[in-house]
């Protein structure tokens, strides 16, 4: 785990608490600065989980076949983590991820038997981008004269 400062924890981040994601509140809530932007090691694996609202995604450590994904790392109090982990649910779980430099922080993964029914999208490099990527594109309205 790494203590940023004195009595302060760092966790990552993956999806729906990112900056501007409709739950970023609950970091801002507990006063949480964010500290980076950046990516995993790449042994992870990504997926739009079914069922959720807002939509969310889980992260997936795995042996073979990972990927670099995009997280943010937040600084909180020790408070702060403790009442954001107790309001994390299932099937997420906070635990040690490492990032692309070697770091080991806490963060978000998923139990794996959430992804049964999940989309792999690990392919997006992270959630910002498979979200724009789903998101519907304007009609070209050219009116021919």
């Amino acid at each position: 785990m790494t203590t940023v400062s004195t009595n302060k924890i760092a966790l990552a981040v993956v999806g729906a608490h990112l900056t501007g994601q409709p739950l970023n509140y609950q970091l801002q809530e507990r006063l949480a600065t964010k500290l980076k932007t950046c990516k995993t090691a790449a042994t992870y694996r990504l997926y739009a989980l079914a069922n959720t609202q807002p939509q969310k995604p889980g992260l997936v450590k795995v042996l073979d076949g990972g990927l670099s994904i995009e997280v943010e790392v937040w600084n909180l109090s020790a408070e702060g983590f403790g009442t954001f982990v107790a309001a994390v649910p299932p099937p997420l779980v906070i635990g040690t991820l490492e990032l692309e430099d070697g770091t080991l922080v806490k963060g978000f993964l998923c139990e794996p038997y959430a992804i049964s029914d999940a989309q792999d999208i690990s392919q997006y490099g992270g959630w910002r981008n498979y979200k724009k990527s789903s998101e519907p594109k304007p009609l070209n309205m050219k009116h021919e004269v």
